[in-house]
C-alpha cells in the first residue's frame, strides 16, 4: 500500500484531521486499499482523499450503516484498513467540545478507564476485520488529565494493541490550528493537550504472531 508522491511525509502534521488522514495514507493506502471507517462521524477524515473508498459506519451518524464498532457485520479479513476514532473526552456532559465530537451521545458518564475499554474492544473487533498479512488499523486517540492525574492514552493503545497482538507500525502526530478554549480552570497544574495522536498498527502473519507471543512469554520468564 501507498503511493509514490513528491510530497514529503513527516510524522508531525499541522492542520486538521482531513490533513492528517492525507498524509497517513500518502504512505499507507492507494485506490486499490478496502477501507473500514467505523467511527465515521460525517467523514471530515476523508474530505481530502477523494481518490479513496471508504465504507463508513456510525450508530450516531449514519443510520444507514449504525454498526457498534465492537461488534461489526463485516466478514473475517475483509478490509485492509480500518479506521477508529472513538470519541474520548471522559464524563462528558456539556463539554465544550461536545458539538463538533457528540460525546455525550455515546460515552457519558464514562470514566477513562472506561474509554480505554471501548478502545480496547474496537482494536480487537477491527483485528478480526483486517487481514491477516500485514491489514492495518489506524487509532486515533487525544492524551488527557482526570482528576489531577495524566492519562497518557497513546502509551496505553500502544499496550493493548501488543497485548491483542498488533504491531506499531508508525506514529502521527496531529497539531491543530483551531484550538479549545480553556477557561475551566484558574490555576494551571499541567500542559494544555492540543496535539493528538494516530497510531498505524499492523496485524503480521500468524506465523509471524505466534514468533512474537513466544518472546514476549520468554520475557516474561526471564
Amino acid at each position: 500500500m501507498g503511493v509514490f508522491s513528491t510530497m514529503t511525509v513527516y510524522s508531525v502534521v499541522e492542520g486538521n484531521n482531513a490533513d492528517l488522514i492525507r498524509h497517513v495514507a500518502e504512505l499507507y493506502a492507494d485506490a486499490d486499499s478496502r477501507i473500514a471507517d467505523v467511527t465515521y462521524g460525517r467523514g471530515v477524515f476523508w474530505r481530502k482523499c477523494p481518490h479513496l473508498r471508504v465504507d463508513g459506519s456510525d450508530i450516531v451518524t449514519r443510520p444507514d450503516a449504525a454498526y457498534d464498532f465492537r461488534d461489526l457485520p463485516y466478514a473475517d479479513e475483509s478490509y485492509d484498513i480500518v479506521v477508529l476514532d472513538p470519541p474520548y473526552i471522559h464524563s462528558p456532559g456539556n463539554h465544550t467540545t461536545d458539538h463538533r465530537y457528540q460525546n455525550a451521545a455515546t460515552t457519558k458518564g464514562m470514566l477513562h478507564k472506561d474509554i480505554r475499554e471501548l478502545y480496547r474492544d474496537g482494536m480487537r473487533e477491527a483485528m478480526r476485520v483486517v487481514r491477516s498479512d500485514g491489514g492495518q488499523v489506524w487509532v486515533k486517540c487525544k492524551d488527557q488529565v482526570q482528576s489531577g492525574m495524566q492519562r497518557w492514552a497513546h502509551v496505553e493503545m500502544m499496550s493493548d494493541a501488543l497485548n491483542l497482538g498488533l504491531i506499531p507500525r508508525d506514529l502521527f502526530v496531529l497539531f491543530p490550528h483551531a484550538r479549545t478554549q480553556q477557561g475551566r480552570w484558574k490555576v494551571q497544574h499541567h500542559a494544555r493537550k492540543v496535539h493528538s495522536y494516530l497510531w498505524v498498527f499492523e496485524r503480521p502473519r500468524a506465523k509471524v504472531l505466534s514468533q512474537i507471543r513466544r518472546e514476549r512469554l520468554f520475557d516474561v520468564l526471564k
